[in-house]
């Protein structure tokens, strides 16, 4: 597809609006929003929102809007990280192709709707996408070699204790709505049994919001997500530039949203039942 800026009434001058174009046909198949930096009064974290959902019984097309708080000299990793990310979700919501609006972009079962988006962020650390930046602002600094590798080294860092801890919350999470007990005396218990144990008079339950905002018991989705962003990763390895595998991707996963389930859109897209190898190399630093 194509992006194609256009001049639009929006609610601040820093907004810009594109139309998406399918490269091939030139048909007109949606839009979004772009809403980048902070401003007093804005919704300050990043976001991709459903403006209109998509029905092509009722021939309504889709609309987006992505806001963040970016800096407005230039990006650093994890903001380009979280770029891409949203924008996943965008395009999630842009590209979507469902009879019906309750099934457009990203109503999609809770532990699937972040694989696009996850997946998406492995472009930021790969040298062959990054390298088309040289395209869109030649004057902008390269990263080398060198560089991607120290902020993948970077990132890298502490992954043990990060996958441990978002084990302990899926577990957490799992354990009380499997049998509902007090939930700081059941924190304490699994938190204690943890290397790290429990630092008495902390209360991580009382700000733990993803328990009582729509996951229900479904907060072990994210990293279930990643198991299948990163395995989907695997049909763009030998190119992640190749159209003809965005097209299928594009086809087989985006233009689907909600209206089938997550793992037959997988496992139609790779050819093969889904496996958790590639996390499991992603967690070990093996990949």
């Amino acid at each position: 597809m194509k992006f194609v800026e256009r001049k639009v009434a929006a609610w601040h001058e820093d907004v810009r609006y594109f139309d998406v174009i399918d490269a091939k046909s030139g048909a007109f198949l949606s839009g979004f929003y772009l809403d980048l930096f902070p401003r007093e009064g804005k919704y300050n974290h990043a976001a991709a929102f459903p403006v209109r959902g998509v029905s092509t019984l009722a021939r309504r097309t889709p609309l987006s809007v992505l806001v963040t708080n970016f800096n407005r000299t230039g990006l650093d990793h994890n903001e380009m990280e979280t770029l891409l990310h949203e924008f996943g979700h965008v395009l999630h919501g842009v590209l979507s192709r469902t009879d019906y609006n309750s099934h457009a972009g990203t109503s999609t079962p809770r532990d699937f709707v972040e694989a696009p988006s996850q997946m998406f962020e492995e472009w930021v650390r790969r040298e062959q996408p990054l390298s088309v930046f040289a395209k869109v602002c030649p004057d902008c600094p390269r990263l080398t070699k060198d560089d991607i590798s120290r902020l993948e080294a970077a990132r890298r860092y502490g992954q043990g204790t990060r996958y441990a801890r978002q084990w302990l919350y899926a577990a957490y999470d799992m354990s009380l709505s499997l049998d509902p007990q007090p939930s700081l005396a059941v924190w304490k218990k699994m938190e204690s049994a943890t290397p790290l144990g429990h630092v008495e008079g902390t209360m991580f339950p009382a700000a733990f919001s993803h328990i009582a905002s729509h996951y229900a018991a479904g907060y072990y989705g994210y990293m279930w997500s990643e198991v299948l962003a990163l395995d989907m990763l695997s049909k763009f390895s030998k190119d992640m530039l190749d159209p003809k595998t965005g097209r299928f991707y594009r086809d087989t996963i985006l233009a689907q949203g909600g209206q089938e389930e997550p793992a037959d859109m997988v496992r139609k897209f790779l050819g093969r039942e889904p496996s958790s190898e590639a996390f499991f190399k992603e967690i070990t630093g093996r990949r």
